[in-house]
């Protein structure tokens, strides 16, 4: 009896997957080796994917019999998703590309650096990037023109905080490996349990630890590919749609009411996180909100709270922003086109 045939099997954990932390100048771009810095540890079950859609001559007449007889391509885009744990690279890096916008301040003597980020609304392109990924000895290949469109985070009472980052893409890339990969950082992490969650009258929140079990933050550029006649099977490029935001709070009930309070009397409220694990920060506030209701029920047998903030309760303050994310760490600025 012959020998099955063998291969060498590719494991999703050997798997490579590097940032640069600059936009692109131009579309159909390819940055250099030298432009990708920052090399992560995601989960294994993150990849990005080139869509095509065809078509055929399977509902026209004229071909002698019901099934099609030809395939033609009519479009082409990209998709990925990054699960992974949030560090200080990624703390700005994620919401630079996410929101679109930042206002750097260079620390000194050897204060950390500073990034706030807010959304950039407009319809303008959104801002792009290359995405490096090995999937196998085989397969590696720098995907062009990533937008970031919606980007998860979640923290709780223990573990780092983790982010899942959902990106959309023109469908370009190029194929080849990189001649050297950048070392793997050491990478400080920014834990949930580290989380401060303040509440209170907008303006000043006060501390709810060791209260708030978890929570949920969720910010959403819906980017849409832009495509119109002229531009063959590429879309135009990426834009920004209309952002939104929000925050999912479980927080244990005390022997007072204030929770209940806050929704029945619609309270304008301010929310604020802050995580600082090491050098690095993070601080997410919105600075208006009012809640729409609180559900009550039982969390692994006490009772808790969970409250759901969204767009219709997430407000913008006259001259202000609805939500500011503020990071510190030793990172340069993100966004530089290159």
């Amino acid at each position: 009896m012959p020998n099955p045939p063998t291969f060498i099997t590719q494991r999703s954990i050997s798997r490579n997957l590097c940032l640069s932390a600059n936009s692109q100048t131009n579309l159909a771009e390819t940055l250099a080796d030298a432009d990708f810095t920052y090399r992560g540890r995601p989960e294994t079950n993150g990849f990005f994917q080139i869509e095509m859609e065809k078509e055929s001559d399977y509902t026209y007449a004229g071909k002698g019999g019901s099934f099609a007889t030809e395939s033609r391509l009519i479009t082409q885009q990209s998709s990925g998703n990054i699960n992974t744990r949030l560090d200080d690279f990624l703390a700005g890096w994620l919401f630079a590309f996410v929101m679109g916008q930042e206002v750097f301040t260079l620390g000194v003597n050897p204060a950390p650096n500073t990034h706030v980020f807010t959304w950039l609304d407009s319809g303008q392109p959104a801002k792009v990037t290359n995405i490096y990924v090995e999937d196998t000895s085989g397969l590696k290949r720098k995907f062009e023109d990533m937008a970031l469109s919606k980007l998860t985070l979640s923290g709780a009472d223990k573990g780092s905080i983790s982010a899942k980052a959902d990106f959309m893409g023109t469908g370009r890339y190029t194929d080849g490996a990189m001649v050297t990969l950048p070392a793997l950082p050491t990478a400080q992490y920014v834990y949930g349990s580290d989380s401060v969650i303040s509440i209170g009258p907008a303006g000043a929140p006060v501390s709810l630890s060791p209260r708030v079990l978890s929570w949920e933050a969720t910010f959403d550029h819906a980017i849409e590919l832009f495509r119109a006649c002229g531009g063959g099977i590429f879309p135009s490029f990426p834009r920004y749609g209309n952002p939104l935001h929000s925050l999912k709070l479980v927080i244990a009930a005390d022997t007072t009411t204030d929770v209940r309070d806050w929704m029945m009397n619609q309270t304008l409220l301010e929310v604020k996180i802050a995580a600082t694990s090491g050098a690095t920060s993070l601080t997410i506030d919105f600075p208006n909100v009012i809640i729409p209701k609180s559900d009550i029920g039982e969390h692994d047998k006490y009772v808790a709270y969970t409250i759901d903030l969204d767009k219709d309760s997430i407000l913008q303050p006259a001259g202000g922003q609805p939500v500011t994310v503020t990071v510190l760490n030793t990172d340069p600025a993100y966004l530089t086109a290159i």
